[in-house]
């Protein structure tokens, strides 16, 4: 009798561990599944990451070398946006490139004016894919106040031309007289 009790509790033990161990993989096949749709989720979100830093890189880049181009002449740099990963998140600077495609240091190796122009190109790029759409008023205080006299007429040139194309109206306090006279005037003297 003793050994069909120790029998009737050896099989059960059996039993339950059985059942644990089916349970166990029941568990472990939907956790694997999980961890498959968790990677392929993952997948889509770096696909569709890569296609904006793609279309950022695209539309901002763009505007502004067109800013520093009609500045500076053709050629003479651009501006590209890097995306790194860092601390498990992506990160982006930008930055200004020279003609051979080196990266410059915009405080050491270029002049303030150079600065201001990449500025005002960043700050249209960014008005005009803000979403959703704000008023196209681009509010400026001394933007150029660093940019030498001889390349005033090119950014006097680069408003009119960007304010017409992209339908912005650009307000501007300014001390520059060539950036005073190529829109609508409003003086206002202190006394």
């Amino acid at each position: 009798m003793q050994t069909q009790s120790l029998l009737y509790k050896a099989s059960s033990k059996y039993n339950a561990a059985k059942a644990a161990l089916e349970n166990s993989a029941a568990t472990l096949d939907e956790k694997r599944a999980e961890y498959e749709a968790v990677l392929k989720a993952k997948e889509i979100v770096q696909t569709i990451s890569l296609d904006c830093q793609q279309k950022c890189q695209q539309r901002i880049g763009f505007v502004v070398t067109r800013c520093l181009e009609t500045v500076f002449g053709v050629g003479s740099m651009k501006f590209a946006l890097v995306f790194e990963q860092k601390r498990g998140q992506t990160e982006v600077r930008g930055v200004l490139l020279d003609s051979e495609g080196h990266e410059l240091d915009p405080v050491d190796s270029c002049g303030g004016g150079v600065l201001d122009v990449a500025a005002f190109g960043l700050r249209l790029a960014c008005m005009m894919l803000s979403r959703p759409r704000p008023a196209r008023v681009l509010v400026l205080d001394e933007p150029f106040k660093w940019l030498s006299a001889s390349y005033r007429p090119a950014v006097c040139q680069l408003l009119s031309e960007l304010s017409k194309e992209m339908g912005v109206q650009i307000i501007m306090v300014t001390h520059l007289p060539e950036l005073i006279d190529i829109g609508n005037r409003v003086e206002i003297n202190a006394e």
